[in-house]
């Protein structure tokens, strides 16, 4: 009968490690270990970013803010941005993982066995998501906030597309497919792993409450990209990627719904610019609709759907 038992239905975790270690205090040590490896990342791709252009690191230092728009630098700022997303989410969530468990994959979630069912619901679940993260992407950006404030977010904004358009060249369909790699495949299993697999997974072993779990994560993952228009869509995919992943226990699914929403923002993108918009024009475009909120039924559905088909599946190891 136990086999039959669903992740979310184990009882709640008692708050210490199976090294003895609390799960909370692993949630400080993983955001202290996020932090750290982000600049330690940052500094170990100057060296191979000054390389591959042929400046000086000095160069590449004393310019970054600069070469992070600049298209001659293209392959070097993704090149940082990459070592970025390995040191500061990847490899901190798996050492952290270390300190606590003797598996520390297998408690990060990578692994288990994902069914067809899974996979389809998955898909569907991150479409409905994507509708629902344009609406309240579009909802932010027509409330009321004050002049000085709305100069404020509009700056915050252009600062983020530019920084995004120069990790981007979608001038062919091999740079459309290296685009992918470095900002949907690349992000999907670093973030993932470090807000689901570690963040969110560390909480709830050391609360046992579901639901605080996954949206203070989810607030903290939105915080982190820095867009104040966007930071409702992101909270809300942050809570769909999060139930994905406790419902199951499988990292996989969130890291295949995180990809999906990534890859169909490049996708986007590349169709707009061949139509000939520029990259800031589509990086800078607030246009939308409420209609995406019909969406909220819809990803309710389907994960009642999502999490009967868990009880198909043994129980995710401690989660």
């Amino acid at each position: 009968m136990e086999e039959n038992k669903s992740a979310f239905e184990v009882k709640p975790p008692a708050g210490k490690s199976e090294k003895g270690v609390s799960y909370m205090a692993g949630f400080f040590m993983l955001v202290a270990f996020g932090i750290g490896g982000t600049v330690i990342g940052g500094i170990l791709g100057i060296p191979i970013a000054a390389a591959m252009s042929g400046r000086s690191i000095a160069f590449i230092t004393e310019n970054l803010q600069q070469l992070t728009t600049d298209p001659a630098f293209l392959r070097e700022m993704q090149v940082i941005q990459t070592f970025s997303a390995l040191f500061g989410f990847l490899l901190p969530v798996l050492f952290t993982a270390s300190r606590l468990s003797y598996r520390p994959v297998t408690l990060t979630g990578f692994k288990g066995i994902i069914t067809a069912r899974q996979l389809g619901l998955t898909v569907l679940i991150i479409a409905a998501g994507l509708a629902l993260s344009g609406a309240l992407g579009y909802f932010t950006y027509k409330l009321p906030f004050p002049v000085n404030w709305r100069i404020m977010f509009d700056r915050m904004e252009n600062d983020y597309a530019k920084a995004a358009s120069g990790l981007i060249n979608l001038d062919s369909v091999p740079e459309l497919l290296l685009s992918i790699v470095v900002l949907a495949l690349v992000p999907a299993v670093c973030e993932e792993a470090f807000f689901r697999g570690g963040l969110q997974n560390y909480m709830y072993r050391g609360t046992g409450k579901l639901w605080m779990s996954v949206i203070v994560v989810s607030i903290i993952f939105s915080a982190v990209h820095f867009s104040v228009y966007g930071f409702l869509s992101r909270v809300a995919l942050g809570i769909v990627l999060g139930l994905l992943y406790q419902y199951s226990g499988r990292l996989w699914l969130s890291i295949l719904a995180h990809f999906i929403n990534n890859a169909a923002a490049v996708l986007v993108i590349y169709v707009q610019k061949a139509n000939g918009k520029s990259m800031q024009e589509i990086l800078s475009d607030k246009e939308g609709s409420y209609l995406g909120l019909i969406a909220i039924p819809v990803i309710i559905f389907l994960f009642a759907r999502y999490k009967r088909s868990a009880h198909s599946l043994k129980p995710a190891d401690g989660i």
